[in-house]
């Protein structure tokens, strides 16, 4: 049995609940290190090489979360129209003098 097995259960049946466990974690850090650098200015290009994929296919998984995530927070969002479009033009700016940098 290699190394990597050695940490899991030796019920089959366990050890694939263990697998899809982490797989579920590791998933959510891929999601948050995919936002952390989107919000430094890293680009869907580099983003979709890093992780073995396409710009496209990268743009497409981690985007629709990304667009998810941001629809659900201004339904329950206090702010105006208005509000809301000042905080977004505000925030594309500072993406865009990052990656300037």
């Amino acid at each position: 049995m290699s190394v990597l097995l050695d940490g899991l259960p030796s019920d089959p049946l366990e050890a694939l609940r263990e697998l899809t466990r982490t797989e579920a974690e590791l998933g959510e850090l891929r999601r948050q290190f995919v936002a952390d650098a989107r919000t430094a200015g890293v680009s869907w290009d580099q983003i979709g090489e890093s992780l073995g994929m396409t710009r496209q296919s990268a743009w497409e998984y981690f985007g629709r979360t990304a667009r998810e995530s941001m629809a659900s927070r201004v339904a329950t969002s206090s702010l105006d129209e208005d509000e809301a479009m000042r905080l977004a033009v505000e925030e594309t700016r500072e993406v865009r003098r990052r990656r300037a940098r």
